[in-house]
């Protein structure tokens, strides 16, 4: 996704279920606000809002069937005018409403959930989406059309990356873990979320929501919504604060325009394990700066983007090859965000280093967890390695008591 002329400031945000866009959209806007964006300067828009604006009117359709005068009213709502302009839509609108009829079914009460998790009601909510999707192309055009140098548009949708290629497209993740835990604990969602009995239950509910979507998108678009080509910026929001989050997509948002290399993966440093110990970290051999000079580096200027650390992902797992002080100095001072590359996987060969990833992740050791604690700790008060990683903390002491 690169070398594009790019005319407008446009930040599209793509998600995995319970990543945290709703949170990451409104501190953007404060964010810009900050810099001096105005609100009229500041354009939302979201294919959320707009899938409820459709689905209401339907449903405000329904009930009022027989109340004629609101009815007139309602029929001329911009959302319904395009059901009721293309025959095929009237049908399969008209098809589901005599259903719902036929059944008796008390259309007073009738609810946008109840709709939703109708079988009959698939075929409309195909309308919709697409409804949505082609209006969100047009939107793009639209703002390109000509240059605004002095507003941002930021665009809440999943398949946005794909319907305005013009834009900055940021995609947010979350462990399966950690997104059971918030879905768990947060009692502001809808009703479909605020039933569960355990952390597990949400944990299962939030991964099934997961691959249907990326199941159902790739069945009706061709779409792969983990491809991680799709996307400029990806970043995992499991141990990151909702201001590191947009101060990370307003910056490299920012290189992005000016054609200059940043990360296009972030993550919290205190899944990247050391493989070496501290006094390694601390020295400054094998770089032109020492911990301390990194430290009041990333207090004064910020991380930046291009400094990207270099690991191998083993069986899940993230191990620094080469960037250790930088992760841990990033860590000391709060940050909660680092620009990463994976260089290789499981079994594959370790580029120039030599070896496999797997190889050069069994030589990690319970003294360097130790050592290292204290960097994330700084900032992290309770933080330990044995709480975030469990199995690789049993294993690796029961290695060693064997090599006793």
């Amino acid at each position: 996704m690169e070398n594009r002329k790019i005319k407008n400031k446009i930040i599209t945000l793509s998600g995995e279920p319970v990543s945290g866009k709703g949170t990451a959209v409104k501190e953007l806007i404060k964010k810009l606000e900050e810099q001096g964006y105005t609100q009229e300067q500041i354009h939302l828009e979201s294919t959320g809002k707009d899938f409820r604006r459709y689905f209401n009117s339907i449903i405000d359709l329904i009930i009022n069937l027989n109340n004629e005068e609101e009815l007139k009213k309602i029929n001329q709502r911009e959302e319904l005018k395009q059901f009721f302009n293309n025959e095929k839509y009237r049908q399969i609108l008209s098809k589901s409403i005599a259903n719902l009829i036929s059944e008796n079914a008390d259309l007073s009460d009738f609810s946008i959930e109840e709709a939703n998790n109708r079988e009959d009601f698939s075929e409309i909510r195909k309308i919709v989406d697409t409804l949505i999707d082609e209006g969100m192309k047009e939107k793009g055009k639209k703002i390109n059309e000509e240059e605004h140098p002095d507003e941002i548009w930021i665009i809440d949708s999943r398949l946005a990356f794909n319907n305005i290629p013009e834009a900055f497209s940021v995609r947010l993740t979350a462990s399966p873990d950690i997104a059971g835990e918030r879905l768990f604990n947060d009692k502001t969602r809808g009703k479909e979320d605020s039933q569960y009995e355990s952390v597990e239950e949400a944990k299962k509910e939030r991964e099934e929501r997961r691959i249907g979507e990326n199941i159902r998108y790739m069945e009706r678009y061709g779409v792969n919504l983990e491809d991680e080509n799709n996307y400029d910026l990806i970043i995992d929001t499991s141990y990151a604060t909702p201001s590191d989050i947009a101060d990370v997509i307003l910056e490299c948002e920012k290189y992005y325009g000016e054609d200059k290399e940043f990360g296009k993966k972030w993550a919290s440093p205190r899944i990247f394990l050391p493989l070496q110990g501290e006094r390694n970290t601390l020295s400054s051999c094998m770089s032109a700066w020492d911990f301390e000079q990194m430290i009041e580096s990333i207090k004064t200027n910020g991380y930046y983007p291009s400094e990207r650390i270099e690991v191998v992902t083993v069986d899940g797992l993230n191990y620094i090859i080469e960037g250790h002080h930088r992760n841990f100095a990033a860590a000391y001072v709060g940050n909660t965000l680092v620009p990463y590359k994976v260089i290789a996987k499981d079994d594959e060969e370790i580029p120039k280093y030599g070896g496999t990833a797997r190889n050069r992740a069994e030589s990690i050791r319970l003294s360097y967890l130790y050592g290292h604690e204290e960097f994330i700790e700084k900032s992290n008060p309770g933080f330990s390695y044995s709480k975030m990683f469990p199995e690789l903390y049993q294993k690796l002491q029961e290695r060693e008591n064997e090599e006793r």
